[in-house]
């Protein structure tokens, strides 16, 4: 074991720790997105690229919906005024939007924890 005296003085360094955003908790966009593109894929049908753009369903545990080109103001999808989201996980009222495909400008109304996220995926993938 190195006592005091041994150490380097590093007072005048500048130090900065690195840690991979949602490491203290919250989560992070990487893992939204994963998570979002599996349930997507789960539920996808064939030909549909599911897993990049969406799928359509909605059932007890959430909403999703791909990402509308229609542009049109009366789109509940396309509207610039309160749009739905592209995905909804109702228990815990968590809401994401992207552009066009899944993980592009995805914004969300709040954080889940990884518990959170992890509860998410089980309950989406094990519905039907």
């Amino acid at each position: 074991m190195q006592n005091s005296s041994d150490l380097e003085d590093i007072s005048g360094l500048n130090v900065q720790f690195v840690m991979p955003y949602g490491s203290n908790g919250g989560q992070s966009d990487l893992l939204v997105e994963a998570i979002i593109r599996t349930i997507a894929e789960f539920h996808g049908h064939e030909g549909e690229w599911a897993d990049k753009y969406g799928t359509d369903i909605d059932n007890e545990w959430f909403m999703m919906h791909h990402f509308c080109w229609c542009e049109s103001e009366t789109c509940s999808w396309c509207r610039e005024t309160d749009p739905l989201p592209n995905f909804h996980y109702k228990p815990l009222d968590f809401k994401v939007n992207w552009y066009k495909y899944i993980g592009r400008s995805m914004n969300y109304n709040k954080e889940l924890t990884p518990l959170e996220c992890a509860d998410m995926l089980k309950n989406c993938i094990q519905t039907p």
